[in-house]
C-alpha cells in the first residue's frame, strides 16, 4: 500500500531577471510533478538551479521529485542544503523527514518530522506526515493523535481520512475504520486504493460479497494492479467459485509473476479441481516466494501426500511446523519483552532482566529486546555485559538514539571517555533534541579534558530543558573548572 505522505511543493517569487527565470522554470516543474511526470519535473528543477543555485524552492522541489523516484540519498542532501538557506521552514523539515524514512533512517526521520510539527502545529500536511510515519513504525497512539489533529485542521482531506482508517483497521476498531474509509471515498470516489482497502476490511469482517464489490470497483479504476485481481480470486476461492477464482488469479500472475499469494491461491484452486501436478507446481513456486508462510508449506504437504509423494510431503510438513514454531516464538518473545519493559519501568530490574533474557532466547533478532536487556544489565552494574549487549542491539538497528545513549553511559561508567563521547555524539546526531544526550556528551568531553566543547553541549541541554537543575549544576561546575565538584550524566 502506498504511504499517505504529503509532498510539499514551493513556488518562489521573482527577485531579479536570473531569479525570475529560475522561478518560472520551478513553477513549470511543480506542474509536471503534480501530474506524476517525475523525470520531466526533475529536469526543470535542475535547470532552475543552474539559473539560481540558491533557489530554496527549486532545491526542495527537486528533493521531492527524487524522493518519489526512491533516490533518497540525493534527496536528503538537497533538503539539507535547502535548510541551511531556510532553517525555519517546517515543510522542508517535513520533506527531509520523509526522505530519511525512505532511506531507512527512522529515528532521524521522526526527529525531523517532530521538529516540523512543533514549528508548524497548524499545518495539516505536516501533522499528517508525522502521523503516517509514526503509524508505520507501530506507534499507534501518537500517530492517531497527529492524524486527528490533521483532520481537525483540514477535515476535507481524503488522505488523512484514509491514513486514520488504516490505523483503526489495524487496531481492529472496524466500525470507526469503516466511517473513515467512507469519509475518504466521499471526497475521492475515484481512488482505487480506497476501494481496495475498504474491501480488505469487509473481508476481515466476514462480509465477502461486499468485499468483492469493493475489489471490483478498484479494478474498474485501475485494472493493472495484480493485488486487486488476487484479492478477488482469494475471496472467490472462499466462496467456492473456482472458475472466477482461477480466472482472477491467472490475471494477477500475468500482471505480476512474483506474487506468492496468487501462486498459493491458484495452487489451492487447482487442488480442488483435482489437478494435483499443476497444483504442486504452483504451491512450490509460492513456497519459494513465501518461504516463511507455514500455510503454503502445509497446503503443499497435503497435496503431495494426496499425490502419493509421502517423503516430499513429510519434508514440507516439517517446514510448516518449523515456520509455525518460529512465529509462535516471535509472539511469545514480544510478550516477554513487554513484561520485561514494564518491570524495568517499575524498578524491578532483576525480574526484568530474566524476562528479557527469555525474549532474546526466543527471538535474538529483536533489537528492542536486546536494547532493553542491555539497559537492565547496566542498571545491575554489569557494565561489560551491558556494553556487549548494547553493541549487539546496534548491529540490529544502527540508528537508534537510545541505544547509542545508554552505550555511551556504559562506557562512561567504565571510565572510557573517548568511546563514551563517540557513542553519545551518535545519539546527539540522530536525536538532536535529546537534552540528556547533550548533557552526557558534555560529561564525557569534560572527562577527556575538552572543557570548551563540554560547556557547549551542556548549554545545549540547558536550552532544551531550561528548568533541569542537573544541567544547571553541571554548567556551574564547569564554570568553576571542576574545582571541588563533579559532573553528573
Amino acid at each position: 500500500m502506498v504511504p499517505l505522505l504529503t509532498i510539499c511543493l514551493f513556488l518562489a517569487p521573482a527577485q531579479n531577471p536570473t531569479h525570475d527565470s529560475a522561478a518560472q522554470v520551478n513553477a513549470a516543474g511543480t506542474e509536471l510533478l503534480k501530474q506524476g511526470r517525475l523525470r520531466e519535473a526533475e529536469e526543470r528543477f535542475r535547470k532552475a538551479l543552474e539559473a539560481d543555485p540558491e533557489n530554496v524552492d527549486a532545491l526542495s522541489n527537486l528533493g521531492v521529485s527524487l524522493r518519489q523516484q526512491h533516490k533518497y540519498v540525493e534527496a536528503i542532501e538537497l533538503f539539507q542544503r535547502a535548510l541551511r538557506l531556510r532553517p525555519q521552514d517546517a515543510r522542508i523539515h517535513s520533506n527531509l523527514g520523509l526522505a530519511l524514512r525512505g532511506a531507512g533512517q527512522v529515528n532521524e526521520a521522526l526527529a525531523e518530522l517532530r521538529q516540523a510539527a512543533s514549528m508548524a502545529p497548524q499545518d495539516a500536511a505536516v501533522r499528517r506526515n508525522l502521523g503516517v510515519v509514526l503509524w508505520e513504525v507501530g506507534e499507534d497512539t501518537p500517530a492517531e493523535t497527529e492524524l486527528r489533529a490533521a483532520l481537525k485542521l483540514d477535515g476535507a482531506n481524503a488522505d488523512s481520512h484514509q491514513a486514520l482508517a488504516r490505523l483503526l483497521a489495524r487496531a481492529k476498531r472496524s466500525a470507526e475504520a469503516f466511517e473513515e474509509y467512507h469519509a475518504a471515498l466521499r471526497l475521492a470516489p475515484q481512488q482505487p486504493a480506497l476501494h481496495f482497502e475498504l474491501g480488505k476490511l469487509h473481508q476481515a469482517n466476514g462480509d465477502l460479497k461486499q468485499a468483492v464489490e469493493e475489489f471490483r470497483a478498484a479494478i474498474r479504476l485501475d485494472g493493472r494492479r495484480a493485488d486487486y485481481h488476487q484479492a478477488v480470486g482469494a475471496v472467490a476461492l472462499q466462496l467456492d467459485d473456482l472458475t472466477t477464482s482461477e480466472d482472477e488469479l491467472r490475471q494477477a500472475l500475468k500482471l505480476d509473476s512474483q506474487s506468492g499469494e496468487a501462486h498459493r491461491d491458484l495452487g489451492a484452486v487447482l487442488r480442488r479441481q483435482g489437478k494435483l501436478t499443476e497444483s504442486i507446481a504452483e504451491l512450490r513456486r509460492a513456497a519459494e516466494l513465501l518461504p516463511g508462510d507455514s500455510a503454503t508449506h502445509f497446503m503443499l504437504a497435503q497435496t503431495l501426500q494426496k499425490a502419493g509423494r509421502a517423503e516430499e510431503a513429510a519434508a514440507e510438513l516439517r517446514a510448516a511446523e518449523e515456520n509455525s514454531r518460529v512465529a509462535k516464538d516471535v509472539t511469545l518473545a514480544k510478550a516477554y519483552n513487554n513484561e520485561g519493559t514494564a518491570l524495568l519501568q517499575a524498578g524491578h530490574v532483576d525480574e526484568a532482566a530474566g524476562k528479557l533474557r527469555e525474549a532474546i532466547s526466543l527471538n535474538p533478532n529483536d533489537p528492542l529486546a536486546q536494547y532493553n536487556y542491555g539497559v537492565a544489565l547496566l542498571l545491575q552494574n554489569k557494565v561489560d555485559e551491558a556494553i556487549s549487549q548494547l553493541q549487539t542491539a546496534l548491529r540490529l538497528k544502527s540508528d537508534d538514539p537510545d541505544t547509542h545513549y545508554y552505550l555511551g553511559r556504559a562506557f562512561l561508567a567504565k571510565g572510557e571517555d573517548k568511546e563514551a563521547a563517540a557513542s553519545l555524539r551518535e545519539a546527539v546526531r540522530v536525536a538532536p533534541g535529546d537534552a540528556r544526550a547533550h548533557n552526557a556528551l558534555g560529561v564525557a568531553l569534560a572527562a577527556g579534558k575538552n572543557l570548551a566543547e563540554a560547556e557547549m553541549e551542556i548549554r545545549a541541554a540547558g536550552r532544551l530543558e531550561p528548568d533541569n537543575a542537573l544541567f544547571g549544576a553541571n554548567l556551574a561546575c564547569l564554570e568553576k573548572r571542576l574545582q571541588g565538584c563533579a559532573l553528573a550524566p
